[in-house]
């Protein structure tokens, strides 16, 4: 073994050799033979060969706009907002705001650049509140 992660995932992909597996770590012979791996990548050209030889491909189409919105919306709002610490239902957030943040800047397939957006934002309301209350302390947000 090679000490890098293909190397280890081709011995125990590999049905011929599955079955003795022997982990390095513990020194202990595993049958992995009944073992079900999923694996996930985001681009297979930079999987091995052999590897990927291994394994069926199944692909799946990224989010459209309208599941975007939605996972937006119901999911990633609210816990940038509480992450921010700036507490639900203090981002009010214009829709069509939201519908340029989804097609222009968050175009992957995913929602990971859209949580870095929401992300952005809700951290730059929190120190907008932060900066609200030094300059007036007697109003309570």
């Amino acid at each position: 073994m090679r000490g890098d992660p293909s190397s280890a995932l081709l011995e125990v992909l590999d049905p011929e050799q599955n079955n003795s597996f022997r982990d390095h770590y513990l020194d202990v012979p595993v049958d992995l033979s009944n073992i079900l791996f999923l694996s996930t990548a985001n681009v297979l050209e930079t999987i091995p060969t052999p590897l990927l030889d291994r394994m069926e491909v199944i692909r799946i189409a990224g989010y459209v706009f309208e599941e975007k919105l939605v996972i937006a919306n119901k999911y990633l709002i609210p816990q940038t907002e509480e992450q921010s610490g700036v507490g639900t239902e203090r981002i009010q957030m214009q829709e069509d705001a939201l519908h340029k943040m989804i097609k222009d800047y968050a175009r992957e397939a995913g929602v990971r650049n859209l949580r870095q957006l929401l992300e952005k934002v809700s951290r730059k309301v929190a120190l907008d509140l932060v900066r609200q209350q030094k300059a007036n302390p007697s109003n309570e947000q």
